[in-house]
């Protein structure tokens, strides 16, 4: 069996559940239908792959909670694991943190539906990312407002931060994030293909057709455009202090802490007006130009553009590109006070207070 790691945490603490093997004959099933690795989606699961998907949990799960005896579950998503779980255990407190993948799966899996809602109804906590979320989660799975709390998630501020910052005189723009049509990398890359003196990193992977045509498209324009594949946080930090402006022009985002990231290494944002987005974003940050917010086009379901809108989608784009080229220009740095009450508490330690308190309030 393949060894896994994770960060700081000892082996034995470790209980890795393989897909591609006898027991689960997929590959891993993403919360996003185009994750940065072969994966499967969970719109084409039908009764055996859930049978195999459940049992593989199912047994794993009861060896964890018969070897440690847990006084708590802490779940992330409110989609089948944690149904099961909760069908599994009910006598243990359980809480989840939702990420807003689930709410999307709830719309691309809809054969699943039931089974998520019946069981995540009974989690004790649901902490949600953002007000928009909570309202979202609580119409979708029927939960009361008491069940539901607003924690927020966090960034590593020991790596996302203004130290060792080399921004240079060339504007750089950089993109983070998976190659997917979702996260509108197609149509970013079609803004800036006639804007001249910048260059643009992609930072990011993906896996399958979809991927591979963003990749076939973002060659083309080399050497303008440069494709960083898939970073580490290390990595990631070291690519935002050389870079002044970042942009994500997604069509769907649970929380996007990469903003936050980007923020604290003195990058100014480009972002998609998201449900929800305002309550990350600094009122004083966007006052004064160091986000700027771009309409999204219409949907269809969760994150697929309507063609005809797409034209005045990159020409929005293209306009706030060429607004924050012009202000790095002028203002190479800028000042983080306004920005600085937001990053201190999206930092882990901030968020984890507030997850502490949710666990004692749960095991009272």
């Amino acid at each position: 069996m393949p060894r896994v790691e994770i960060y700081q945490l000892a082996d034995h603490h470790i209980f890795p559940i393989i897909f591609d093997a006898p027991d689960l004959p997929f590959p891993v099933a993403g919360m996003s239908d185009v994750m940065p690795y072969p994966s499967s989606c969970f719109s084409s699961f039908n009764q055996d792959a859930l049978t195999h998907y459940e049992r593989a949990f199912a047994t794993k799960v009861r060896e964890v909670v018969n070897k440690i005896h847990p006084d708590i579950i802490h779940s992330h998503h409110l989609w089948l694991m944690t149904a099961l779980i909760r069908r599994l255990f009910p006598e243990i407190p359980l809480v989840t943190t939702s990420h807003g993948t689930d709410l999307r799966q709830l719309h691309l899996a809809d054969h699943l539906a039931l089974r998520v809602i019946s069981g995540c109804q009974e989690v004790d906590k649901v902490m949600a990312l953002n007000e928009e979320q909570k309202r979202k989660i609580m119409e979708l799975y029927a939960l009361d407002e008491q069940q539901v709390v607003v924690t927020g998630s966090g960034f590593r501020n020991d790596l996302f931060n203004t130290d060792l910052c080399t921004k240079g005189p060339d504007i750089k723009l950089i993109y983070a994030g998976k190659l997917s049509r979702a996260k509108g990398v197609p149509w970013l890359l079609e803004a800036v293909e006639n804007i001249k003196d910048i260059t643009l990193a992609i930072a990011g992977g993906g896996e399958g057709e979809e991927a591979e045509k963003i990749r076939q498209q973002a060659k083309q324009l080399a050497p303008k455009v440069t494709l960083l594949g898939a970073l580490s946080q290390e990595a990631l930090a070291e690519e935002f202090k050389k870079s002044h402006i970042f942009v994500l022009p997604s069509f769907y985002e649970g929380l996007p802490l990469v903003l936050l990231e980007a923020l604290a290494c003195s990058c100014r944002v480009i972002i998609t007006k998201l449900p929800g987005i305002n309550d990350i974003c600094p009122k004083e940050a966007v006052d004064t130009g160091l986000i700027t917010m771009v309409p999204l086009p219409e949907l269809i379901g969760p994150d697929v553009p309507k063609a005809e809108d797409l034209p005045r989608f990159i020409q929005n784009l293209q306009t706030a590109i060429n607004e924050q080229i012009n202000e790095a220009r002028q203002q190479q740095t800028f000042c983080c006070l306004p920005l600085e009450e937001t990053l201190q508490k999206n930092t882990w330690n901030q968020i984890f207070s507030r997850v502490l308190e949710i666990y004692q309030e749960v095991l009272q």
